[in-house]
């Protein structure tokens, strides 16, 4: 049976050593290359043509992110499986894009679970399709908010949820921080863009990207986010409003 074959690149030699070493354990992959720049990644990736690149975000000069654009410039099709300790609003970002990704320090049985995950859906989307969804979130146009003391730049991906409060709004980002702006939930919606966020009822519109689920018994919506959850009402019609968005 044909090996899977895999490209390691992360700027750490050590980092580099343990994710060969819990590669190891798995009799049907071949680790090729560890290469510890993006330059020397693209260099391996078009030489091996690997099935796997295991891919740190968070390097020197070039990051994992320009590796990602290479790739997609070159028309490589390799699938990407970032291994890092970055931001929130990244890995949110990954999430959105079908890409899978490992958190540092890697546990065996996440990298157990993601290798399997591969194995069984790498046929159901093409990875420059995963490429180009990526690269269109990591360059999402920031909004501009007014606020009690000045202005802020906020990406959509980064809004959970937003919550009325009186003529103000809050908002609940998902780097565990509230913000509240000089702007009412009536006009915030308007501001929004309708393809991520919808109103639940009067005084809250969620970011469609953390519904979790919908419970028309209970009228209530749970939002996941940062390994919590989040439960609003949500009247009858709302919740066939948001079914059919």
């Amino acid at each position: 049976m044909k090996k899977i074959t895999a490209v390691i690149v992360d700027d750490e030699p050590e980092a580099r050593d343990i994710m060969e070493n819990l590669l190891c354990d798995f009799s049907d992959i071949q680790v090729l290359a560890k290469v510890d720049s993006v330059n020397k990644a693209v260099k391996s990736i078009r030489e091996f043509e690997p099935d796997l690149v295991f891919l740190d975000i968070d390097m020197p000069g070039k990051n994992g992110f320009d590796l990602v654009q290479k790739v997609k410039d070159y028309g490589l099709n390799p699938t990407i499986i970032f291994v890092t300790a970055y931001d929130q609003f990244a890995i949110e970002a990954i999430k959105n894009s079908a890409f899978d990704y490992l958190v540092k320090p890697v546990d065996i049985d996440d990298l157990i679970t993601t290798i399997d995950r591969y194995k069984k859906e790498r046929k159901s989307m093409a990875s420059l399709d995963r490429i180009k969804t990526l690269i269109q979130a990591l360059h999402e146009e920031k909004l501009k908010f007014s606020t009690r003391t000045g202005s802020i730049f906020i990406s959509p991906s980064e809004i959970i949820w937003c919550q009325a409060d009186g003529n103000y709004t809050d908002l609940y980002l998902i780097g565990e921080e509230k913000l509240t702006i000089t702007k009412n939930i009536g006009r915030l919606e308007l501001f929004l863009p309708k393809s991520k966020f919808t109103k639940i009822n009067r005084s809250v519109i969620i970011n469609k990207q953390f519904l979790s689920s919908i419970n028309r018994k209970e009228k209530k919506c749970i939002l996941r986010y940062n390994s919590k959850e989040v439960a609003f009402e949500i009247p009858t019609r709302y919740i066939s409003l948001l079914e059919k968005s």
